[in-house]
């Protein structure tokens, strides 16, 4: 259901791929779109919103299913290959959902569907998923994806190798739905009131800096800190303690309020475990407050 879009960097094989490193250049050139391993007769994505990681999927026997970064590095196996295929940032938001997708609708053919006011409806219901058709000899199977109502684009599957098409017209589309099985797949909504996750997330690491503090052997905990934190600002730019975007005091962390909610945790998360190392703490110290947000935590695909 995920097409193929304009390729960036093409079937570069695993063998001569540094992933960090890929992942660090397409951060740095603000990358719209997704990066595609296949190996094995898996599939798995890693969408990106202007350099930034949005979320990892992977092909199940049955659609998508939303999978961590580890999980996603664990599939580059020796004979996997990766691409990097460029999008603009709603196909990204649109894609990146894939894995919400559930059947509402399946219209035999037999019921003579009227193509005209079927996607009439789906425009007026301002309808976001997808219509797949069905598969029958010598005919195309195709999918056309709607976005609250807007149709976004279409992919023929017997054509130019799943490529994401530009929309032809309403009627050209309705002649390939006449006499044809299809259903109807809508996507959820992510209805996270994110707002509320990062002031939970927040409190969560300001306890974890605050552990951190009280138990690390180096008492100078604010040059630890920013020290740890320069060092990561390469990957995470909002971490660079001279930028004024991240700071600690006194058992509480000001985030500037424009740093995208999965890269600041990312970053975060990591940060608080280069300062364990740097103050001879074990991670499992960090995980007896990690334990009280676990779900939310899962949800940023954060272990």
């Amino acid at each position: 259901m995920i097409p193929k879009f304009d390729t960036y960097y093409t079937n570069l094989h695993s063998s001569f791929l540094i992933f960090d490193k890929f992942l660090d250049s397409l951060k740095k050139e603000y990358f719209n779109g997704f990066i595609l391993i296949e190996s094995n007769n898996k599939k798995a994505y890693l969408f990106m919103f202007e350099g930034e990681s949005k979320s990892c999927l992977c092909t199940t026997d049955t659609g998508y299913k939303k999978i961590n970064p580890v999980e996603l590095t664990s599939l580059l196996v020796k004979n996997s290959f990766v691409s990097a295929c460029w999008c603009v940032h709603e196909k990204v938001d649109f894609f990146s959902q894939a894995h919400t997708a559930k059947q509402v609708y399946s219209l035999p053919a037999k019921n003579s569907i009227d193509p005209e006011k079927l996607i009439a409806k789906c425009c007026q219901e301002k309808f976001t998923g997808y219509l797949e058709t069905g598969s029958i000899i010598d005919r195309e199977k195709i999918y056309i994806y709607f976005d609250e109502g807007n149709i976004l684009g279409s992919m023929n599957v017997n054509k130019k190798d799943y490529y994401f098409e530009t929309t032809p017209d309403k009627t050209s589309i309705q002649n390939k739905l006449l006499n044809i099985d299809i259903k109807l797949y809508k996507l959820s909504p992510d209805v996270r009131d994110k707002e509320k996750d990062l002031r939970s997330l927040l409190n969560c690491y300001g306890k974890i800096f605050k552990l951190l503090e009280t138990q690390g052997k180096n008492r100078d905990f604010s040059s630890v800190w920013r020290k740890c934190a320069l060092e990561l600002s390469d990957k995470f730019i909002f971490l660079d303690p001279f930028a004024g975007e991240f700071t600690y005091k006194h058992g509480k962390i000001d985030l500037w309020e424009e740093v995208n909610i999965n890269t600041a945790i990312r970053g975060i998360d990591e940060l608080v475990h280069l300062i364990a190392g740097r103050t001879a703490i074990a991670d499992n110290v960090i995980m007896t407050v990690k334990n009280r947000y676990l779900n939310l935590l899962a949800a940023y695909e954060i272990k």
